[in-house]
């Protein structure tokens, strides 16, 4: 006859010891490890907030992907940067070297010596551990972007003031970063625009000597409302010329800043710098983007349209359906070179190529536009054809030295100005409490293991056992 089943208590109250043991054995061995040996590592978390409505075009792509970069350009085109157009160069080596230096230089706070596997390490030079204690500082930064208009920077380390004192600094540094870059940027174009605005005046003083020698020569005083209609025409579509020429030149001059900075490739940047063959291969040189064939078609594309608006311009307003569509289709492209332009760049320099890209596009398409302008000159006699044309170029320089006056200005004034692409809402406050190890978790986890195990076990071994007296028996 069969043995009556047991319950699986009384099983258990039978292996009591034996359940007790493989539970406590391996949860008394984690308390152990967590509580002596695992040392603790604490978060320091400080907030941003910053404009959404003035998003880079980044932060707005990643929210609503509805947008194209608007960007890059931020300086000049006096829109406010945001913590979105800069995420690159918080995580950046650039920015962990500035921390380390400015941190050991102001407050006597040395990082190196809180890394004793970095210290220890005697096959390293000097200029190695840094680099170390640079790709663990990148490793510890950490920005968290996924509430609308708040932004959390966060850093992790064995030292509780340390983890609230480094990302305080960070935010410090990377305004101080932003506005060095931007006093670079202006500084270039001024001297850009200072060039231009003596080349202008040049040639207004002889455009004005011409001019008054023609009327005289010819007797012709003034010329048709016909020619002084394209006259005005050409110095409109100029001005615009120059607009994109100085706006090509300023995005070209902040993408050299960034790129100088280390933004890209920081540790080929680094290498160079201290005069090394670097260790990592170059980065992907501009040369190489624009002869990709998904660029290349995108930028032709973007300069067809931008002829068809211009031309459209010379005699539809801005709110002409036709415009309307010519515009979006410009935007529509635009989106897509900043996703081709984002396979080489980094999502900050990939927003200035764009708008390097848009600039250069309108500065071809110019050319073309001011051709079939100058076709509409054939139909004046030859001595009144001159007098337009000198009059046009007379025109035309004080349509851009008006513009390059006021460009002058505002670049001064954005050298001089402090920016604050983002306001910091809360500093980092130390840590009361560790966020690793877990030590409840861990603990209750490992004692909920070990118990199941143990019951399995259990069964395991009663089950053997009652196999072993039954073939006795």
């Amino acid at each position: 006859m069969d043995a009556p089943a047991r319950s699986y208590f009384t099983v258990l109250s039978r292996y009591w010891k034996l359940l007790a043991a493989i539970t406590l054995i391996p949860t008394i061995g984690a308390v152990l490890v967590v509580f002596l040996v695992l040392t603790p590592v604490y978060e320091g978390k400080a907030s941003v907030i910053f404009p959404l409505g003035r998003a880079s075009s980044f932060m707005r792509r990643s929210l609503t992907e509805l947008d194209i970069p608007v960007s890059g350009m931020s300086g000049l085109l006096d829109v406010t940067p945001t913590l979105y157009n800069h995420i690159a160069i918080i995580e950046s080596r650039t920015l962990a070297e500035r921390v380390y230096r400015t941190l050991l230089a102001e407050q006597n706070v040395d990082l190196m010596q809180t890394y004793p596997k970095i210290m220890r390490d005697r096959k390293l030079t000097d200029e190695e551990r840094e680099r170390a204690l640079f790709k663990v500082m990148q490793k510890r930064i950490d920005v968290d972007d996924r509430d609308r208009g708040l932004a959390i920077i966060s850093f992790l380390h064995t030292d509780a003031e340390i983890s609230a004192l480094v990302p305080n600094e960070y935010i410090t540094q990377t305004l101080a970063f932003l506005n060095e870059v931007n006093r670079s940027t202006q500084s270039d174009l001024a001297i850009f625009l200072q060039a231009r605005q003596i080349e202008v005046e040049n040639a207004l003083q002889v455009a004005e000597a011409e001019i008054q020698r023609v009327k005289e020569e010819t007797g012709i005083l003034s010329v048709e409302e016909q020619a002084r209609q394209i006259i005005s025409s050409y110095a409109d579509i100029e001005a615009l010329v120059a607009e994109a020429e100085i706006d090509y030149q300023g995005s070209l001059s902040q993408a050299r800043a960034m790129e100088s900075a280390g933004m890209e490739m920081e540790d080929y940047f680094e290498w160079l710098a201290m005069g090394h063959d670097p260790e990592a291969s170059p980065p992907a040189p501009a040369i190489d983007a624009l002869q990709d064939s998904a660029i290349a078609e995108l930028r032709a594309e973007l300069s067809s349209l931008e002829l068809s608006r211009q031309e459209a311009m010379l005699w539809a307003t801005p709110d002409n359906p036709e415009v309307i569509l010519l515009n979006s289709e410009i935007e529509s492209v635009r989106r897509e070179l900043y996703r081709e332009f984002s396979n080489y760049y980094d999502a900050a320099v990939a927003g200035l190529m764009v708008e390097t890209t848009a600039y250069r596009a309108q500065l071809d398409v110019a050319v073309e536009v001011l051709g079939i302008l100058d076709t509409r000159l054939d139909a004046f006699p030859p001595e009144e054809r001159r007098l337009i044309e000198l009059e046009r170029d007379r025109d035309v320089q004080e349509s851009i030295y008006l513009v390059i006056t006021q460009e002058l200005e505002q670049a001064r004034i954005q050298e001089m100005r402090e920016d604050m692409p983002f306001t910091v809402l809360d500093e980092a406050l130390v840590p009361n409490k560790p966020v690793r190890p877990r030590k409840l978790v861990i603990t209750f986890g490992t004692l909920a293991i070990s118990f199941w195990l143990g019951v399995f076990v259990v069964f395991w071994v009663d089950g053997a056992r009652r196999r072993r007296a039954e073939s006795g028996g």
